[in-house]
């Protein structure tokens, strides 16, 4: 992607979703089941029956059986068993013209990978759930062009994070690498970071840290002392009281808004 690649007066993002939704019920889902597969597909790919039942607002039942017959029997997607039978399944969401008419025909979520990843996947989806006040950005495109339509030039486009592999004239840039849900309020003015924690003190933090809060120019550089608010002292404070087990209890949502550091559980079970 390049500094062009997005073009003036693209869509705002509610009627990105709402385009998004009627393309997947093109493929015969209801709206209910397009909005949340839309969420899926953007925010990992793999999802857990309870996660639909908390999106749609229903208890386990037919309807929820219904939909999964349905994603599995199309040809859509795969069940994965992680669990005793007939319990903890996973559903990954593999079909590659669901992913195409959302705009992402090579989005890697559609790609196998381990059950340690797809657990994690699982609690970014959680967190993107339990707060529908935000508009929830998860691939690199929507990242890349709400922060270039919000900044307005303000910023240039490789201050934002990135990784850069090979050299040119064979450059690639991937921007907003760590894949990462970005919340965003209806007003704009409130953002929240969602990070994902899977050891005691997470190596990588920091550097997180510095790209959420940063107000770039003017923001210290992040090896240098200024940058080690104390925030990231709680956090790892907190991380080592609570004493997590393994990924399943360890990973944590962050939500970052202005200085304030919030640290909510997030629920693993997958049923």
């Amino acid at each position: 992607m390049t500094d062009d690649a997005v073009a003036p007066g693209v869509a705002p993002l509610d009627a990105v979703t709402a385009e998004r939704v009627r393309a997947v019920e093109t493929f015969r889902f209801t709206e209910r089941q397009a909005r949340f597969l839309v969420e899926v597909m953007i925010h990992g790919g793999v999802f857990a029956p309870r996660q639909y039942n908390t999106f749609a607002g229903i208890v386990h039942g037919q309807e929820t059986q219904d939909f999964l017959g349905k994603l599995v029997a199309g040809g859509f997607g795969r069940a994965i068993q992680v669990g005793a039978r007939h319990r903890g399944r996973l559903y990954h969401v593999t079909f590659k013209p669901l992913y195409a008419a959302i705009g992402e025909p090579d989005n890697r979520h559609r790609k196998p990978t381990s059950l340690g990843r797809m657990v994690q996947r699982l609690m970014l989806l959680d967190a993107v759930l339990a707060d529908r006040t935000f508009t929830w950005l998860g691939t690199e495109r929507d990242k890349y062009t709400y922060f270039v339509r919000l900044l307005h030039g303000r910023v240039e486009t490789r201050e934002f994070p990135h990784l850069r592999f090979g050299r040119e004239p064979l450059l690639t840039v991937r921007f907003f690498p760590d894949k990462l849900p970005i919340g965003v309020q209806a007003d704009r003015t409130d953002h929240v970071f969602l990070y994902l924690i899977t050891s005691a003190v997470p190596a990588d933090f920091r550097v997180f840290l510095y790209y959420a809060r940063r107000d770039p120019p003017s923001a210290p550089a992040v090896d240098d002392p200024r940058a080690r608010p104390a925030a990231v002292r709680r956090v790892h404070s907190s991380l080592r009281a609570r004493r997590p087990r393994g990924a399943r209890d360890a990973v944590v949502a962050l939500a970052i808004t202005g200085t304030a550091v919030v640290v909510p559980r997030a629920a693993p079970a997958t049923r």
